[in-house]
């Protein structure tokens, strides 16, 4: 494996499963969380400043309550 190639966790905001991945070129780590199904786009945006973007699952959708 490289050197450069850094493995990025987090745990999902849906579930509370941990879930890693690495980057690509465009600075975004793409996952999908194998408990819930989830999928999520993190951006690197600087040295303390990430952006976590949520999508559900095939057939669900957001309740707002």
């Amino acid at each position: 494996m490289p050197d450069n190639w850094t493995i990025y966790s987090w745990y999902c905001p849906n579930c509370k499963n941990e879930v890693a991945g690495m980057k690509n070129k465009k600075n975004e780590i793409r996952v999908t969380c194998s408990s819930c199904g989830t999928r999520m786009i993190r951006t690197i945006i600087g040295r303390r400043h990430d952006v976590i973007s949520l999508f559900a699952p095939a057939g669900q959708e957001r309740i707002d309550q």
